[in-house]
């Protein structure tokens, strides 16, 4: 396994997630500007394409990530790769994972389960 490039930072947001072939609801876990790792009940196997809506606390407008990619697929649990953000927000995740201190890479955060509502676009 490679070492990631970027840090991750840890987080606890609701996505809504939409494949080719499935939709769902999932919280991401942690976050950095290339990618993230999301716990959902959504079946999907690596190499899977999907579009993400991250609901980011404090403010009004999610963030869009038009095409990202399953890296890995385990006890659910996704490794995401973004590929294409929608216009500014890979700026908005770059500022916002800025202000937040890294996670350790031998640690796991632990995140409460929390209800989650499907984001409308």
């Amino acid at each position: 396994m490679q070492p990631r490039c970027r840090p991750r930072v840890p987080v606890g947001y609701p996505a809504s997630i939409q494949s080719d072939t499935d939709a769902g609801e999932g919280v991401l876990l942690d976050l950095s500007p290339t990618g993230c790792k999301i716990r959902s009940n959504i079946k999907l196997n690596a190499g899977s394409y999907l579009a993400l809506q991250i609901a980011v606390a404090h403010e009004p407008i999610p963030l869009a990530v038009e095409g990202s990619v399953v890296r890995w697929c385990k006890d659910g649990h996704l490794g995401i790769e973004f590929l294409r953000y929608s216009k500014g927000d890979r700026e908005r995740v770059t500022e916002l994972v800025g202000v937040m201190p890294p996670t350790a890479t031998h640690t796991r955060p632990h995140h409460p389960t929390s209800t989650l509502n499907v984001l409308s676009s």
